[in-house]
């Protein structure tokens, strides 16, 4: 199963106990699938100045094509195969990079903006809930930063709600290690570095005049565990010899005796009933008839 969180080393943690300076957020949109706060540091109850290029207006169109750009490395299958995979669902950049655009047109020079998006994602046999959690600020030289504290993590079925009321108090500019790390994949994007010279795993800057010059990556549509047909090609191109196509009847006779034993696992474990397993296992062996 997938790894609910990534596994952070190095991350600096601001606790209001522990120390004078925290980020302080304002609400600006939350439900059941887009969470976004404004956020500025304060310390003693004075304003940090952040010198962030803001309000800044940014097209629609263009946020969006940003968006559908980014691209992580995740572990997926039942073997941890590394697969590139968009950070967003087609479903989660509609609702929201509206308001993002509007939140960066409003927030003042000391304020980046946090994000929550949930999204609904393939697993072996069911869907799962997953989420999504960062910051966005356009810094002076106009570059567009993106920093992630998780990408497609998965919820935890003892979250007794969609988002918890409290984000994460990660600064994800801090973070230094994930196991879900942001790929270059256009020439507009620059991973960015931290103060240690360490390249930082979930952060990218976007070069808004290349990225508008640049023509879209290849992108999945809908679900986040889908495939391109070029990441298809590029998988089937490894070897210097082609590859024989599978039987259909086996391929098919081999996922569903890997579901099915996945199936037994998730009963075995208590994740689920019974009665579900009963029906998920007929409706898999009616596949065989």
């Amino acid at each position: 199963m997938k790894r609910m969180f990534i596994c952070i080393i190095a991350a600096l943690i601001f606790f209001p106990a522990c120390s004078s300076t925290r980020w302080v957020r304002t609400p600006v949109t939350k439900n059941a699938d887009v969470v976004v706060t404004l956020e500025e540091r304060q310390k003693e109850g004075d304003i940090v100045g952040q010198a962030y290029q803001h309000p800044c207006g940014i097209e629609l169109s263009q946020l969006k094509k940003l968006m559908g750009s980014l691209i992580y490395m995740d572990e997926v299958g039942l073997m941890g195969k590394e697969k590139k995979m968009p950070v967003f669902q087609a479903v989660e950049i509609d609702r929201l990079a509206p308001v993002l655009a509007g939140t960066l047109a409003q927030a003042t020079d000391s304020q980046r903006i946090r994000f929550t998006s949930f999204n609904r994602g393939k697993g072996l046999i069911f869907s799962v809930s997953r989420k999504t959690e960062g910051v966005v600020f356009m810094a002076l030289d106009s570059r567009l930063n993106f920093a992630f504290n998780y990408i497609n993590a998965e919820i935890r079925m003892d979250e007794t709600k969609a988002f918890a009321e409290d984000f994460s108090h990660t600064d994800p500019l801090e973070i230094s290690y994930a196991d879900t790390a942001l790929v270059e994949s256009a020439p507009y994007f620059e991973k960015q570095t931290l103060p240690s010279g360490k390249p930082a795993p979930l952060w990218v800057a976007v070069d808004m005049e290349k990225m508008a010059a640049a023509a879209p990556p290849v992108m999945p549509q809908g679900d986040s565990l889908s495939e391109t047909p070029a990441q298809a090609a590029e998988e089937t191109a490894v070897g210097t010899s082609p590859v024989p196509a599978s039987d259909p009847n086996i391929t098919l006779q081999e996922e569903i005796k890997t579901k099915l034993i996945y199936l037994k696992e998730l009963l075995d474990e208590g994740l689920i009933t019974e009665t579900d397993y009963n029906a998920k296992k007929d409706a898999l062996l009616e596949k065989l008839d």
